[in-house]
């Protein structure tokens, strides 16, 4: 039920959205932009177009699922070609759902980001009942910064947030095939997610299982073999700005170098405080990352430790806006959050409460581009 109303919520709002802001194309969910070339099939599938934009990270993606064995030259039309290709999982999962179909590809790609919101629900609707909380809980997986940059725009790391809710549950539940299956997606995902792997590993090698650390260790094979077969076929990326020498320069940098919007004075002020906000949500997390917590799994707690490590060289151009550190540490705030459910405090549930405002923020502006249309 927690995982019908999350999906059910989320579809309601792009439906909203879609139907009064992009006369009803969906295709405007991949945030494809005008001033990026774009490959005739979008010409042919009539894609939302934003004019004057270079879109986001979604239309990328939606590239590769038309074409993830790089036989239709679709990776000429991305930014990164090396980087998108790398995380698979959601653009894979729709070709195999279309079946390799062109005109069901968009259709399988919304698909897929419904399931995964069922899926993340769901596991925090089981992970809540663990601990004798109502398992409607689980709808709250909404709440993640993920999601609601995903109700915004479809972004693949709303895949790696739920699996890390399902890595929690099942590493909780001790139930060691499903940690597997688990760990064998999550850097399919994203890379980060063989964090998750290095820290189940980890937590086994101090309990001296030596050969289950060996086994699940395997569990990275399958995603490190994608990876070459995708160096293979394509060229590096730059990646100027993106990392510092300083640990957590960029973030500290970003935070007494606000960002200045074009926005009338009060709502310029308010997307400035609460990027401050947003970034005092990262930084608490970082924090209660390192913070033993009783009752909280010694794998659950690497993998916090090893998403916030691996923020520490991360530069100023990464921080320079919430829908990207938001959406790529959710994880991290994810697992912050389940501690609540052992500890019974709410404080490790301020990283998502400083950090999930500055998102709604855009998300508001929707709602009010969905009322003046509707006012029409």
């Amino acid at each position: 039920m927690a995982g019908l109303l999350a999906v059910a919520l989320a579809l309601g709002w792009q439906g909203l959205v879609i139907r009064y802001t992009f006369a009803g194309n969906w295709t405007a969910w991949f945030c494809t932009g005008g001033n990026l070339r774009q490959p005739p099939l979008a010409v042919a599938e009539k894609i939302y177009v934003f004019p004057a934009s270079r879109g986001y990270d979604s239309q990328f993606y939606h590239y590769v699922a038309h074409d993830p064995m790089f036989h239709r030259g679709l990776d000429r039309y991305i930014d990164a070609p090396r980087l998108r290709y790398r995380r698979i999982l959601v653009p894979g999962l729709a070709f195999l759902l279309a079946a390799g179909q062109d005109d069901a590809i968009d259709t399988a790609l919304i698909v897929v980001s419904l399931l995964l919101v069922f899926a993340g629900a769901y596991w925090l609707a089981r992970y809540a009942g663990k601990f004798g909380r109502n398992p409607m809980l689980g709808a709250l997986f909404l709440l993640s910064p993920a999601m609601l940059v995903s109700l915004d725009r479809l972004t693949v790391d709303l895949a790696l947030t739920a699996l890390c809710v399902g890595f929690a549950l099942y590493v909780q539940e001790h139930r060691r095939r499903a940690v597997y299956l688990v760990l064998l997606l999550a850097p399919l995902a994203r890379e980060t997610g063989l964090l998750l792997t290095a820290a189940y590993c980890m937590a086994l090698l101090l309990e001296r299982r030596f050969k289950y650390a060996a086994l699940f260790a395997t569990s990275a094979i399958p995603a490190l073999a994608w990876y070459i077969f995708v160096q293979g076929h394509t060229a590096p990326y730059g990646s100027e700005g993106w990392f510092t020498l300083i640990p957590f320069a960029g973030i500290v940098d970003r935070m007494t170098h606000p960002v200045t919007y074009p926005f009338i004075p009060i709502v310029k002020w308010l997307a400035e405080i609460l990027d401050e906000c947003a970034l005092a949500g990262a930084m608490l997390a970082f924090l209660f990352s390192f913070r033993r917590t009783m009752g909280f799994p010694r794998a659950l707690i690497f993998a916090a430790m090893f998403i916030t490590l691996s923020a520490v060289t991360l530069g100023q151009l990464f921080w320079s806006d919430v829908f990207a550190f938001g959406r790529v540490f959710s994880p991290l705030f994810v697992l912050i959050a389940l501690q609540s459910f052992a500890t019974r405090s709410w404080v490790t549930l301020l990283p998502v409460v400083l950090v999930d405002p500055r998102i709604g923020l855009a998300l508001a502006y929707k709602l009010y581009q969905v009322a003046i249309a509707v006012g029409r």
